[in-house]
């Protein structure tokens, strides 16, 4: 009897490799001269976006800056507390220290991004020593945020510096991104800042401002220009008996707002965005 011809198994199928989506921490990571930690997807995205706006890595640079010296300021003023929300990765560019390195060795840390990837690459990028701690939140959780600040080695009795950078654009409800803010503005100790950064199209009248944001909608990153008097309409709307007040010179491109430490850009254009720093109501600066 002849034996039964053998059955042969269909070819085993090859695995896919997962499609890795740019991601905002990687993007800017790339454009700040980051050798590591970024993809084929961030890469593209970054060339398609200096295509569209060639000033677009200068406004990345110029934002960093304005977070570093930032941060530099506050901690000059006493601040040894900061939450940096939509934190990123650290940069590789010893020019541009990132939070931990600019608040001091002894200063307080939570870093707070929503992206897995920075939480899990963030803390081997700093260096050894510093007082901080990497959370796994999306920013518009605020309440929680602020009830395990505690947890994370924070003194509820002693100013805090809530960094807002770029953080506001990415919601496109403004209702949405004043509740961010409220909670911060009700439970915050006397003495504590925030400074916050958003995108805008007010200084760029070529329109490249919005063929950027729609690249980067487009991408999976949604990015909500907003006008000076959107960005006003966000932070100063307070029902506080003791509302918070804007810092001179009040909403400002980023590239001007540090004049006296950096040199003023040509033109505010690469800025690509507003500043401002809101100052607690009982902050004697």
């Amino acid at each position: 009897m002849n034996a039964p011809a053998p059955v042969l198994a269909p070819p085993a199928a090859t695995a896919a490799r997962p499609v890795i989506a740019p991601s905002a921490a990687r993007l800017v990571h790339w454009l700040l001269g980051g050798e590591h930690h970024h993809h084929p997807a961030d890469r593209l995205l970054g060339l398609e976006l200096l295509k569209t706006a060639p000033w677009f890595e200068e406004s990345v640079t110029i934002g960093h800056r304005y977070a570093h010296q930032t941060v530099r300021m506050f901690r000059d003023c006493g601040v040894q507390q900061f939450v940096d929300l939509g934190s990123g990765l650290p940069t590789p560019n010893p020019r541009l220290p990132h939070t931990s390195a600019s608040a001091g060795p002894d200063a307080t840390v939570l870093h707070v991004d929503a992206d897995p990837y920075v939480i899990r690459h963030g803390p081997g990028l700093l260096p050894r020593g510093t007082r901080h701690r990497f959370l796994h939140e999306d920013p518009q959780n605020m309440h929680r945020i602020l009830r395990d600040l505690p947890l994370h080695g924070f003194d509820p009795a002693q100013p805090i510096a809530f960094l807002l950078h770029n953080v506001l654009d990415r919601i496109p409800s403004p209702a949405d991104a004043r509740a961010v803010l409220t909670p911060i503005l009700s439970t915050a100790p006397p003495g504590s800042v925030i400074s916050l950064t958003h995108a805008t199209a007010d200084l760029c009248r070529d329109g490249s401002a919005r063929a950027a944001a729609n690249c980067l909608t487009e991408a999976g990153l949604p990015l909500h220009l907003r006008t000076a008097e959107e960005t006003r309409d966000l932070i100063e709307p307070q029902t506080h008996s003791r509302p918070w007040h804007i810092r001179a010179p009040g909403i400002t491109p980023v590239g001007n707002y540090h004049p006296t430490r950096s040199p003023i850009p040509d033109s505010p254009g690469p800025s690509g965005g507003y500043a401002a720093i809101l100052l607690h109501p009982d902050d004697p600066r």
